[in-house]
């Protein structure tokens, strides 16, 4: 069923952020950005051929906006590091659309994967890697609905299976954060019991 992902990840992460995060203020714009996604996104503007959802546009808007209060040499890369995700977001919808014969997973999931580890070898920080994968996404559906706009009747912006592999490859994100997260908490605590090793062992003598 289309939208399911996106609907079952943004409740969870609405539960996460508003009951479980840590009072900070990115814990107030998490839970309301994931709760104006789910109440905007039945809201369309609708121009006769060109149905834009306001989810699309609000999770376009606070990528970037997020991204355009870095420094000056970070905006550029990750301004281009979208519009490389957008390329490659572009030619693997083409491609199965033209020769779906190749593609043996399913689309959504082809692209949230292929993308999030393309996203890991442009991006090293862990923290705005989902902030220019989605503005990569953004792009993307943009120029992709813009290549086929003369092969269809109608053009649609910010869909339930667009939001689908949002969706997914943000998740994939959190839990490579996650688990980058848990590998730091083990080597630091491989490194204490060698430091309390070292501490008897020294006492001892």
């Amino acid at each position: 069923m289309e939208g399911i992902f996106f609907y079952w990840f943004a409740w969870i992460g609405w539960a996460y952020s508003t009951f479980l995060m840590k009072t900070a203020p990115r814990r107030t714009v998490y839970s309301a950005l994931l709760l104006i996604l789910l109440i905007t996104h039945g809201l369309v503007l609708d121009t006769g051929r060109l149905s834009i959802h306001c989810s699309f546009l609000i999770l376009a808007l606070s990528c970037y906006l997020w991204i355009l209060r870095l420094p000056f040499k970070m905006v550029l890369y990750y301004v281009f590091c979208t519009f490389l995700i957008a390329l490659s977001y572009n030619a693997m919808l083409l491609f199965s659309m033209y020769d779906p014969v190749w593609i043996v997973v399913q689309v959504k999931w082809l692209l949230a994967g292929a993308l999030f580890v393309f996203s890991l070898m442009l991006i090293k920080d862990s923290h705005y890697r989902p902030l220019v994968l989605t503005g990569g996404f953004c792009v993307g559906e943009a120029l992709y609905h813009l290549v086929i706009q003369k092969l269809t009747s109608g053009i649609e912006l910010g869909s339930l299976n667009f939001l689908d592999v949002v969706t997914l490859s943000l998740a994939l994100c959190f839990v490579s954060r996650g688990v980058q997260q848990f590998g730091h908490f083990l080597s630091a605590e491989a490194g204490k019991g060698k430091m309390i090793k070292r501490v008897s062992r020294v006492r001892a003598r």
